[in-house]
């Protein structure tokens, strides 16, 4: 009957997991999965020694989602199963014609962009495509430019890259330099994505440009592995992709039943600006000042002191206090004491490495001294700080699936 399953869907999803957005689109589909009606799914991710399902037919497959895997595009096509396509349809609307899209609204990333730095109030702007002509980078683009232009300012963009400049790194990077070097400065750049917007902070470093001092960059997608170890680190903004994963299963599902038979189209959004220090507004902040934080991010857990930072500001000890405490509201020793407590949150976090190694890594002379000074800043010792990190913390949705093929296997 119309709307009822008789047996348990097994459906191919087709995500690269190794993108930030992947991950987000895999958590969407098995929250809706876990809410819903259960699921056999074989996760492609198109990792190394991976098995792939050459025949989706003989595996006995209802349903597919895929996003952005073209290679797969014939595989689901002989399938002739309910479809559904996550971001790129150009891609696959010649070999799939019947089926769903859910996509990201490209033109609100790009919308969002412009907004974050007209109310900053830059006046110079670029956009750097990526090295592909994706339709999504393309859509972010022209409505960057669009809302620039309707607010009366133009807007560079870096793009149309030969044969050779897509393939080669080294080739496209001497172009990007000499573009970023014509720019005018200060310049606010959205990059396609951050694994775009960390080329151009690369390429910033290597053109002897300031970030943000010259160059404030946005990136997009917030793949925090990048933009956390970025120096400066990376803003970006970060498309909503689980509501995506989510509306994605649950039109699967729909078109599963049989509830919906003609193919539709979905958006979404925005979920998140997340400002991080390269779109910091750059000419309100003195240049001497980005470069002694710079200088407190690479080498906290040195032996430093506030002499280093102002010789390395090329400014007096007076004149490097006076710039910390009118911009940063607070001294050069506590952005120093800051920079490292942060850093040993992050090890406590992340590593199972003994406290006194942690607080010797970190640049505390003294394990006790780290101790105290962590104790007094967060009112909690080491050891339950960390506790506090993992009681109670359950398996992402990835891990869990993971877990749950291990035990079925």
């Amino acid at each position: 009957m119309k709307g009822l399953l008789q047996k348990i869907p097994k459906v191919a999803l087709f995500l690269a997991t190794n993108e930030k957005a992947g991950r987000d689109k895999l958590q969407g589909i098995l929250g809706y999965v876990r809410l819903h009606t259960p699921w056999n799914i074989h996760l492609v991710e198109n990792r190394i020694g991976e098995q792939r399902l050459g025949d989706l037919r003989a595996w006995g497959v209802t349903g597919v989602i895929v996003a952005r895997m073209p290679d797969s595009v014939l595989t689901v096509a002989k399938a002739g199963v309910p479809t559904v396509v996550m971001d790129s349809p150009t891609l696959y609307a010649e070999h799939l014609p019947h089926a769903s899209y859910v996509t990201s609204d490209s033109e609100s990333i790009g919308r969002a962009g412009a907004r974050a730095f007209l109310k900053q109030g830059f006046r110079h702007f670029g956009y750097v495509a990526d090295t592909g002509d994706w339709d999504w980078s393309v859509q972010r683009c022209r409505a960057f430019r669009a809302a620039l232009e309707k607010a009366g300012y133009p807007c560079a963009v870096y793009g149309g890259l030969s044969a050779r400049e897509r393939e080669d790194w080294g080739i496209d990077q001497k172009r990007m330099a000499h573009w970023l070097a014509g720019l005018p400065k200060p310049t606010a750049l959205i990059a396609a994505r951050d694994g775009r917007a960390r080329q151009v902070l690369e390429t910033c470093q290597l053109a002897g440009l300031e970030v943000p001092g010259d160059i404030a960059l946005l990136g997009v997608d917030n793949e925090e592995i990048l933009c956390e170890n970025t120096v400066p680190t990376l803003s970006s903004i970060q498309p909503d992709s689980e509501a995506g994963g989510y509306a994605a299963a649950q039109l699967l599902e729909q078109l599963m039943r049989g509830t919906l038979r003609k193919p539709r189209t979905l958006f979404y959004g925005v979920k998140q600006l997340v400002v991080r220090e390269s779109s910091r507004l750059a000419h309100a902040v003195d240049r001497r000042l980005l470069r002694g934080l710079e200088f407190i991010r690479l080498n906290a857990c040195a032996t430093i002191g506030v002499l280093d930072i102002a010789r390395h500001m090329g400014v007096s000890r007076r004149m490097a206090e006076l710039l910390f405490r009118k911009h940063v509201g607070h001294s050069i020793l506590e952005e120093i004491q800051q920079t490292r407590l942060a850093r040993l949150k992050t090890f406590l976090r992340e590593t199972a490495l003994p406290i006194g190694q942690i607080s010797e890594q970190c640049g505390y002379q003294t394990e006790m001294h780290a101790k105290r000074v962590f104790k007094q800043q967060t009112g909690l010792t080491m050891r339950q700080f960390r506790r506090s990190q993992t009681t109670g913390k359950r398996d992402s949705p990835l891990v869990s699936f993971r877990k749950r093929c291990n035990r079925s296997g």
